[in-house]
């Protein structure tokens, strides 16, 4: 019985330690992002403007899909109507989310443009 309370007092102090070591290991990332300089507004819209970029490029791939889909339907046997309607909404989500950067962009210039 005293190994036991031994092991158990052991277990509970090494659990105890470990959970200090992770909390101060977290600590120190928390205080590493707060040190990180900060963007200005014209480098966050330039930002969104390659999220836009990529957002564009990604239409187009959508776009040759379906175009690819038009042509060759008769490849895609029943599951083509899910492809096609998946890519079509796919298309949406990206053509909504390349506008809201361009937006986004557009509103931090803005902003730079006033702070000088």
């Amino acid at each position: 019985i005293l190994n036991m309370k031994k092991i158990f007092i052991s277990v509970l102090i090494s659990t105890f330690l470990a959970m200090n070591l992770s909390i101060a290991a977290a600590s120190e990332n928390s205080t590493s992002v707060k040190n990180k300089p900060e963007l200005s507004h014209e480098e966050i819209a330039q930002r969104y403007d390659n999220k836009a970029k990529r957002m564009l490029e990604k239409i187009e791939e959508e776009k040759q899909m379906l175009e690819d889909y038009d042509l060759h339907n008769y490849y895609y046997g029943r599951g083509g109507q899910d492809f096609a309607a998946h890519h079509e909404a796919l298309l949406h989500k990206f053509e909504k989310a390349a506008k809201r950067y361009e937006e986004l962009a557009a509103s931090h210039r803005e902003m730079a443009k006033k702070a000088n």
